[in-house]
């Protein structure tokens, strides 16, 4: 597997693509999808290719998307979301996936991948784009470098890559955690760090029901066995370790805290969990 920053040098190195000026049918890009999944229509002239550009540049640098290579966008945000790598917008961090809805219609439209959160817009490297504000913003042809403001971003998914993960500042911090109030990548993995615990920023293997216990964390994935980080909170707060964060585990955490103990981790409470984190205290 690759590290992020192998990920987007070689993204920059195809900057200045073009379709327009491939003298083969199709794209570079789409031909080698076509060749991946035994799909010939993908190697066409026309079939838009921003998502396959996202699925070759990983795939050049050793890595694969979130559930696997996609040519539609929809499909690769499903396919994150499904794995759990799907976190808030605002803790966007080079190498991470973003899906763009220019509609406001929840579908996603538009993909690249992010080489710099700037707090109120993103910089990012995207395949068949439009080199500014003119022309198709999803269909324009070429491989560009762009700035998004954050407005147009949907959804922001993270690759699991070889390296630690990397720094996930929420719009744009650079001494501590904004207290905005959403769990994302950069919270949970600040309090990985202080509980010495794997520093991946995601809370990992929960139970999809508990959900609405803690809805305003960004940063988990579902599947089995428990996270570490929750055995440790629970531990400290004198709750049965079992590593799943239920509505006991909100209560009791809302309860050291000092904020309205009704089981439901919200945005109050996550707010109040960052001022803690931000003073380098886990609970």
């Amino acid at each position: 597997m690759a590290t992020a920053s192998q990920v987007i040098n070689t993204a920059a190195k195809e900057v200045g693509y073009s379709r327009w000026n491939d003298p083969n049918p199709g794209t570079k890009y789409g031909r080698w999808y076509a060749a991946k999944t035994g799909s010939p229509y993908f190697g066409r002239s026309g079939v838009p290719y921003c998502a396959m550009f996202v699925s070759w540049v990983l795939s050049q640098a050793g890595m694969i998307p979130p559930g696997g290579i996609f040519a539609y966008c929809p499909t690769g945000l499903n396919n994150a979301r499904r794995l759990g790598r799907v976190h808030d917008k605002r803790s966007a961090a080079p190498g991470d996936i973003v899906f763009f809805d220019w509609n406001k219609d929840g579908l996603a439209d538009h993909v690249g991948i992010v080489t710099a959160n700037k707090g109120s817009y993103i910089e990012t490297i995207e395949g068949n784009t439009s080199s500014g504000r003119r022309g198709s913003q999803s269909n324009g042809g070429g491989v560009y470098r762009r700035a998004r403001a954050l407005s147009w971003v949907l959804a922001v998914a993270t690759p699991q890559y070889s390296n630690a993960a990397p720094s996930y500042p929420a719009s744009g911090s650079r001494t501590g955690l904004v207290v905005d109030g959403w769990a994302g990548l950069a919270t949970i993995r600040r309090a990985q760090q202080i509980a010495v615990t794997p520093a991946d920023g995601i809370v990992s293997g929960q139970w999809r029901g508990n959900k609405q216990y803690h809805w305003a964390v960004a940063a988990v994935s579902y599947s089995r066995g428990g996270s570490t980080l929750v055995r440790k909170i629970q531990s400290i707060l004198g709750v049965s370790p079992d590593g799943y964060w239920g509505r006991q585990t909100s209560i009791a955490m809302q309860r050291r805290l000092h904020v309205t103990q009704d089981g439901y981790f919200g945005h109050a409470s996550v707010k109040a969990w960052q001022q803690v984190l931000n003073g380098g205290r886990l609970i």
